[in-house]
Order: structure tokens, then sequence, then C-alpha cells
């Protein structure tokens, strides 16, 4: 008898078929490790609604099938205090997080040491990043405790607002004198003109040009102890100047207090800008449009005892693997594979390529964007400027960040290396062996603005000094000393 395959047949089978796929692919996804990140990195700090459901799928599932590992992502809410909030109140909880940003120091308790894990599954994790960059991850017996972000950087110089200086007839200032004279020239071109900076930043954006080290403990000679930047001599000088300028209406009115970067920047009056340089080179290209000719110059500005910025020296900061991790080894074959090809870097920010990305220029790692896929970067576990210098995106809203992130950032020509930059402290005991460090840090934040602002005069820079003192400076100076003479041996 001949069997007759009719069309309903046929359809039945095909969509048995369809099913059966269906169900051993779903299968197969239910049996892969599930990694939980907390996207607390700053990648998607202007994008905390997240992406498009089908665009984050589609990236989930090209991920699985390339690692054989599923990742789920936890968005932070926003920026500021929110985000250290949320990652406290997922730690505290019986929900699940594997992996986030963090200072290992801070979180020991909830973390796991990585040394095994990355021998095993981290290859390429290791070969990108080389020995010098895993000192702050490392503790004295040398356990590594998270992979590092964070390279030496010169991240605090003044930008200048050159299509200004060009319309005033102006040279790019060198001295602290010719940037004050284009401070007073700049506010006669615009009366609205000021100065962008904050309170954590200014610091490092300026006190090097009146002190031997800039933003560094300091070996005190006289007594051989070690001292907190604060106590190093000519900061009283650069408080001074600093009030100076605050008083002529150069620095924004509200620079010591919150802010919010992308609106003030958006007013156009930032003729200078002396605080951390993605806010030029992310920010800017976003609003330029509407600042008729905005362009900013990068300066290399001296003051009386050297560059005004100090070097940014990587911490404890890296990607740690909590505790609640079910499978530790995934995280890192996750992390690992998004270092073995520059092509799963740019997958895990962009999304897949030909459709969130493509290649301009292949041979000089050169790539083009869209930016309207929807995919705005969860699985983005890769991030350190090592691993992103690989490619340029010519993207005219990171161009320019990329552009110097690979030229710019890590030329130390023009900034302050500080005194202790090869040490790595003990965090932990610091705060132990000083009672009183948080009071001790808030009191030095609080009055600086005191005195900046104008609200404390500085000829009581001494009451002011006598008060950290009575506060527990000298349980900070004993600390600081004792580790940084265990650590260099003399």
């Amino acid at each position: 008898m001949r069997f007759k395959m009719t069309r309903a047949l046929v359809v039945g089978l095909l969509a048995l078929a369809l099913a059966l796929i269906l169900s051993a692919t779903l299968t197969a996804q239910d049996d892969v490790p599930t990694v939980y990140f907390y996207n607390n990195t700053g990648f998607m700090q202007y994008d905390a609604g997240g992406s498009d459901p089908d665009a984050l799928t589609k990236v989930q599932d090209y991920i699985i099938e390339q690692t054989g590992v599923r990742p789920e992502a936890i968005v932070p809410p926003g920026t500021g205090p929110a985000v250290t909030e949320k990652l406290n109140l997922l730690l505290g909880s019986s929900d699940p997080l594997d992996v986030f940003n963090g200072d290992w120091q801070l979180y020991r308790e909830a973390l796991i040491p990585l040394n095994d894990l990355l021998d095993e599954h981290g290859q390429h994790i290791r070969e990108i990043l080389p020995p010098e960059t895993w000192t702050g991850c490392t503790d004295g017996e040398g356990n590594i405790w998270c992979i590092p972000r964070t390279v030496r950087t010169n991240p605090y110089i003044t930008w200048v607002r050159a299509d200004w200086l060009e319309a005033i007839g102006m040279e790019v200032p060198t001295t602290v004198e010719e940037l004050e004279a284009v401070m007073a020239a700049f506010q006669e071109y615009n009366p609205d003109f000021f100065i962008t900076t904050k309170v954590g930043w200014w610091p490092q954006s300026s006190v090097g040009g009146w002190t031997e080290y800039g933003y560094s403990n300091w070996l005190d000679e006289s007594d051989n102890r070690v001292k907190p930047w604060i106590l190093q001599p000519g900061v009283q000088d650069w408080v001074a100047k600093t009030a100076e300028w605050y008083a002529a209406g150069y620095l924004y009115p509200d620079a010591f207090t919150n802010w919010d970067e992308p609106e003030v920047m958006r007013t156009c009056n930032a003729g200078i800008h002396m605080a951390w340089y993605s806010r030029i080179t992310l920010i800017v290209p976003q609003i330029e449009s509407a600042c008729t000719g905005m362009e900013y110059v990068r300066t290399s500005i001296t003051g009386p005892e050297g560059y005004l910025a100090t070097v940014a020296v990587p911490g404890s900061t890296g990607y740690v693997i909590t505790k609640k991790a079910q499978n530790p080894a995934a995280v890192i074959q996750l992390i690992d594979w998004m270092y073995a090809d520059v092509e799963n870097l740019l997958t895990s920010q962009y999304g897949i390529e030909d459709e969130g990305w493509w290649w301009s220029d292949e041979a000089g790692q050169v790539i083009e964007r869209d930016t309207s896929v929807g995919y705005k970067g969860e699985y983005s576990m890769g991030l350190t400027l090592l691993n992103e210098i690989r490619f340029r995106d010519l993207d005219p809203s990171r161009a320019m960040h990329h552009a110097y992130l690979s030229n710019e950032l890590r030329d130390f020509s023009d900034a302050r290396l500080p005194f202790d930059a090869n040490v790595v402290y003990n965090t932990n005991r610091i705060a132990e062996e000083v009672p009183g460090l948080g009071d001790l840090q808030r009191l030095i934040e609080e009055q600086l603005v005191l005195f900046y602002t104008g609200a404390r005069p500085v000829d009581q820079w001494d009451n002011f000094v006598e008060d950290l003192y009575r506060a527990g400076m000298e349980d900070w100076i004993n600390a600081l000393t004792a580790q940084y003479f265990e650590f260099t041996g003399s």
C-alpha cells in the first residue's frame, strides 16, 4: 500500500520537528550556567533605562551560543549614591549576584579569591593585562581579589574652549598666569563663562601646581613620617588661589555641590574644564551641535611648583566575584571570552556584528555603529582601558573618547606622579587603626569647600590643621607611615 503525504500531514510533521528543535534548544539553554552581573561600571550611566528586550535577548542568545554561559544583567538605577545602595541591597539579600565592579578591600568578606580560576579559565585576561596592573587587586599573601579595570592614567588635565581662544586672539595657555589671563578674557567675552569641576576632582586637577607631589601622600623629612596630602607644604597657597578664582566668578557657582554634568555642559558656558576627562570626550560630542563652534583643547598647565594635574594610580577596584556565585568558573569564562577577541568585546558593548556595529577598517581596527538597534551594553564585562583601546569608534558620540583613550590618557608627561604611586595600602587595616578616618575625610572635604567659597577665611588655615589633629590625624599618619615602610622595606 502506497503511503500518501497530505499537505496537512506535512505541515503537522514540520510543526512537530520545529517544536522538538525548540524544546531541545530550551533544554540546552536551561543546562547552561547563569552569571548575574551588576553593571555598575559606568558604561550605562546615561542609559539606565536599559535595552530593548528583543535586542537584549538577541545578544544574550549569541553569547550563550559562543560561551555556553548565560549572562543576566542587573541594571543600576541611574547614577550617584543609588548605584551603591542597590549593590549593598543585592549583597545583603537572597537575590543572585555573581560579579560586579567594586573595591575588593571594602567588600572582601563577601568575595572569593581568583588565582586558581584565572589560571584555569583566564588565559586571555592574563595576556591583555600585564603583571603590573594586578598590584592593586592583590593582597600581601599574593591572593588576587579582582580583575583590574584601571591602569595608571592622567585623567585630570585642564581643557580650554579652543573656539573662544581663536575668537579673542589668545594662545593655548601653558602656565597658571596665562590661564588666569584666559579666565579674565573669557569672562569679558562671555559674562556667563565658568570653569567646571567637582569637589572630588578639584585637588587632582590643580593642587600639583603648588605642591611637590600633587594629590599625594608625602614624606615629611623633618620627622620621617608619611602624611596625607592635605598637610603638604603649598596646599594653603593652592586653597587661597581657589578662593580667589571663586570670588572672581570664574568657577561654576555650584562647582562644589551636586550638579548635573550634561545639563551644565549644555549651557555652552563652560569655557574651562578642570575635572575628569570623559566629561569632555563623552558629553561634548553629544551637545556640541547646540553650542555653535564648541571645541575644547587639552592643555599642559604649570604652576609655581610644577604641573597642575596629578596622575591617577590604580586602586583596589575591579571585577569581583561574590561568595554567592553558583559557578565562579563560568564568570571567568564569560569575561575571558570578552578578552579573547576584540569582536567579542564589541558584541558585549554594542550588540551583534553587522547590526549594532561593523568594521569600517578591520586592519586598522576601526568600527562604525548603529545606535538605533536598541542594545545598550548590559553585558559589557570586558571594560578596561587596555582592552578598549584595541579598537577605535567612528561614531561621533564615541570617536573622540576612543581616540583619547588610545593616544593621550596614558601620557604622563604633564602631570605629577604621587610620591607613593607604587605602594598598595591595606585600606581596611587603615580604617581599623584610624577610628576617626571617616570623620577626618568629611572634615577635610567640608572645610575645603568653606575655604574655596570664602565662607571661611584662608587665614584660619592653621586652626583647620589643629582641628584635623584633634580629630585623629596622628592615627592616620601613624597608619600610613607603618604600611609605607613595611611595603618598601626601608
